[in-house]
């Protein structure tokens, strides 16, 4: 009898998207990344990737994703001691080397490029892995402008593919007190005399425990919290005063373990002063992730129409291909005017962060909020036009993609805190302007202008809950939706 999990007997010959490079197959992408690429060079670079995360990268996310390979925290022997330790397969470490080779294989790369192999990578369906990625270039960034001479010998290791170390940075950020409050963190840094901190406190959501992280810490004897650097183990192959508590059963991004840990003594150099540590972690770190964030998202949205579009391009039902049915053609049209926003709003804050536009400071928080809304709906929109097909996980990325999207929602702010933020970037005239600018004549620029000056002038409170809508219409303007 055939059921619908049988797919081979229900859909005889249809391979989907797998094996498909997926640059050569998104005219939309290619027509706003290619006139910002420096040349024919990079070109060439998106097009290998694309057929590496069509191929052999999606075979391996497919392999590493089922139950019994998923990451496991198992107790184990390190440096002389017996320790919790987070253990992934083969599929997984292999697939953080290829990501890492694409990404930080060719220095000097233009953030451009990098945000679309980004973009690319999130075709996969594989949070898990791209977010190690965002993680480790922040950890990057900010030791390359501000870490010491001895800080930034760490820069090598973090730029390279070698198995351990491949996309190790983590953030070891939220106590549970505080969540988003970072302010309100209770982990304590006492100096050691040697310009390093002994680190004592309970981390109640670590992304990616790898070999070197950032976390912040109230400095003892002042009130500021500082941000400061981990190495997992020591020179002598010894864990680093911590030990994880347990590793979370969060609802996506299956592939990278999220854990708890306590630190015990654990030695930290800090970055910068104490009293920079919060701007240091916005303007370095989460800037950096908000914007990956955004890119996982386009990711994840062009990855479902691109399986809903070749599903309805092959499904025959009522004798006709459902495609041509009305309903779906429509379905399809909108879903591709709301991706070609995404990717024109996406674009025009990757040029602002590479400007160091004005502008970027509204649109890094609009652009976490809004494209990440957005793919989570496009993602359940294609779902819906697969049909039963598209809640099977051996069928199609739709399933993986519509756990990760929602995660990444969450991510590094909600949207009532991020558009909190882009509006209050919103409402200062250089920021304001600049934006305008950037739109130009857009329908909508004079009413976001009228919305702004209204916004300056309510109460806090009735201006808190006027910020989302505030921002969804700048976004509107800069997406040209």
């Amino acid at each position: 009898m055939t059921t619908l999990s049988d797919d081979t007997a229900v859909l005889p010959g249809y391979a989907g998207t797998r094996g498909l490079n997926v640059w050569s197959a998104d005219a939309d992408l290619r027509d706003a990344v290619l006139p910002r690429l420096p040349g024919p060079a990079s070109e060439k670079r998106l097009h290998a990737f694309g057929a590496l995360v069509g191929g052999r990268l999606g075979d391996l996310i497919e392999t590493a994703h089922k139950p019994e390979n998923l990451p496991r925290l198992l107790e184990r022997e390190i440096g002389g001691e017996r320790a919790a330790e987070i253990v992934y397969c083969p599929e997984q470490i292999e697939a953080r080397r290829l990501l890492a080779r694409a990404v930080y294989g060719e220095p000097g790369l233009s953030l451009v490029e990098r945000m679309t192999l980004s973009v690319l990578s999130n075709y996969a369906g594989e949070g898990g892995i791209t977010c190690p990625l965002a993680m480790t270039e922040g950890l990057i960034g900010l030791l390359e402008r501000r870490g010491t001479p001895e800080q930034r010998a760490l820069l090598p290791r973090l730029r390279g593919d070698d198995a351990v170390w491949a996309l190790t940075g983590g953030q070891f950020i939220t106590e549970r007190q505080g969540g988003s409050n970072v302010s309100a963190n209770e982990t304590e840094a006492r100096p050691l005399g040697d310009g390093s901190y002994a680190l004592t406190g309970v981390k109640w959501f670590c992304s990616n425990p790898g070999e070197a992280w950032v976390t912040t810490a109230k400095v003892a004897g002042t009130p500021y919290i500082g941000l400061f650097v981990v190495l997992r183990r020591g020179a002598d192959g010894r864990l680093n005063g911590h030990k994880i508590l347990r590793k979370k059963e969060i609802g996506g991004t299956r592939g990278k373990a999220t854990v708890e840990v306590e630190y015990l003594g654990a030695r930290a150099e800090l970055v910068g002063k104490p009293r920079e540590g919060l701007a240091l972690l916005v303007d370095e770190i989460l800037s950096v992730s908000r914007l990956h964030v955004a890119g996982a998202a386009l990711g994840f949205a062009s990855r479902a129409w691109l399986e809903a579009e070749t599903f309805a391009a092959w499904r025959v039902a009522y004798g006709r291909r459902i495609a041509d049915m009305p309903s779906v053609k429509a379905r399809l049209e909108r879903l591709r005017r709301e991706r070609r926003g995404m990717i024109a709003a996406f674009y025009a804050g990757v040029d602002a962060v590479a400007a160091s536009a004005p502008e970027a400071e509204a649109l890094v928080p609009m652009l976490k909020t809004e494209v990440s809304r957005r793919a989570s709906g496009m993602v359940r929109e294609a779902q819906l036009l697969v049909g039963g097909h598209g809640i099977l996980d051996d069928f199609s990325p739709l399933n993986r993609l519509a756990d990760d999207a929602v995660v990444n929602e969450i991510w590094e702010g909600t949207h009532p805190i991020l558009a909190g933020h882009a509006a209050k970037a919103l409402r200062r005239p250089r920021v304001l302007e600049a934006f305008l600018r950037r739109v130009g004549d857009a329908p909508l620029a004079a009413e976001l202008r009228a919305r702004v000056q209204a916004s300056r002038a309510s109460a806090e409170d009735e201006r808190a809950l006027a910020d989302e809508g505030l921002v969804c219409l700048a976004y509107e303007a800069v997406a040209g939706v």
